[in-house]
């Protein structure tokens, strides 16, 4: 296996990568600048390390468990994230319009999933889903805010893991939210002598991403295509977990895998109503909403098996078919919100 990790193209394996990637950025902000003024410098930027080195099974090259792997490309691309934000904010100097705040405002877009232990009365759970939490939702987030390069991901500020070079290199952020992690807790001699955590985290199926396709999960709640939970609430436990970093919000990718069209505009009622709250009584403050997805995509994993649009797409024609979340959509950005009127589409 390791042979894999050391023959051809190694990605963020490699600390030249880095390096790479900050030309790439430098040379689109000096390009681009007078076009844009928010640029985000990577689209969910764990998914990289933890599905290419961890959760081999989805389908994410290289498809090798290794966690020292893991670890590096992980804190590869936090380093990239802030010398890439370094070289934009040198070579876009200009405007692209007066409602810009900055020339250049550079952001992240990171996947926030609510992390919650199976049993929270059983301790290998509970110490497995702060592990998990720690790894997936804050790793990155602290280093490029706070300089904090939690090296080994134990939670303690170790002696080296600060860095002024990479503290406050974060504008705004993007959070993309579809349902929560259920995870129970495994001893792990192996896990102890290595990454120094009692508690190997594995995923509790039923829950969360690890669903039956269209069922329901094991409390009771409706799944998606993809065999995820619908799970709303977990919206707003997911906008708390970052507040704390002071940056502007936004819902860069909320939505469903439902080709039926059955269970979107429920989907979509609910966790705006979730947002309304987190707005207005949690005063998180969100600047934007956008729906994943505006029309059927490509993903990563599966293809176009997965149906997220609001408009089907015919993979033959091109043609594209408004669904009737299309149209409820519609209505709520008419009506300003979710009214009777709305509610009454959803539930005739």
């Amino acid at each position: 296996r390791d042979t894999r990790l050391r023959r051809g193209p190694r990605g963020w394996v490699d600390e030249e990568t880095v390096i790479e990637f900050t030309k790439y950025c430098a040379y689109v902000a000096w390009r681009l600048g007078d076009l844009v003024d928010e640029w985000a410098t990577f689209n969910e930027p764990m998914v990289v390390p933890e599905a290419g080195y961890m959760t081999t099974q989805s389908g994410f090259p290289p498809g090798v468990t290794d966690f020292k792997a893991l670890r590096r490309a992980a804190i590869h691309m936090a380093v990239a994230h802030a010398r890439a934000y370094d070289a934009i904010k040198r070579w876009d100097t200009v405007k692209a319009d007066e409602d810009s705040s900055s020339p250049a405002d550079i952001g992240l877009i990171h996947n926030v999933i609510p992390i919650i232990p199976l049993d929270e009365e059983r301790g290998l759970d509970v110490k497995a889903a702060e592990f998990l939490d720690r790894l997936h939702n804050h790793f990155f987030l602290k280093a490029v805010s706070e300089g904090w390069l939690d090296r080994d991901f134990n939670g303690v500020r170790d002696k080296g893991e600060v860095r002024s070079d990479m503290r406050g290199r974060l504008d705004w952020l993007g959070v993309n939210y579809y349902t929560r992690h259920v995870v129970k807790g495994r001893r792990s001699i192996l896990a102890r002598l290595i990454l120094k955590i009692t508690s190997i985290p594995e995923l509790a199926s039923g829950y969360g991403f690890s669903c039956k396709p269209n069922s329901v999960s094991a409390d009771g709640r409706p799944t998606s295509d993809f065999g995820w939970e619908v799970y709303p609430e977990g919206l707003l436990k997911a906008l708390k977990a970052v507040v704390g970093y002071g940056k502007p919000l936004y819902l860069t990718e909320n939505g469903i895998a439902d080709a039926e069209d059955k269970l979107r505009p429920t989907y979509i009622v609910e966790h705006l109503k979730v947002l309304d709250e987190a707005i207005n009584l949690e005063g998180i403050p969100v600047r934007g909403y956008l729906h994943w997805s505006l029309t059927d995509n490509y993903e990563w994993a599966k293809g176009f098996r997965m149906k997220f649009g609001l408009y089907s797409v015919d993979l033959e024609t091109k043609r594209r078919s408004a669904r009737r979340s299309a149209r409820l959509l519609k209505k709520i950005i008419e009506e300003g919100g979710i009214t009777r009127k709305v509610e009454r589409e959803v539930n005739p």
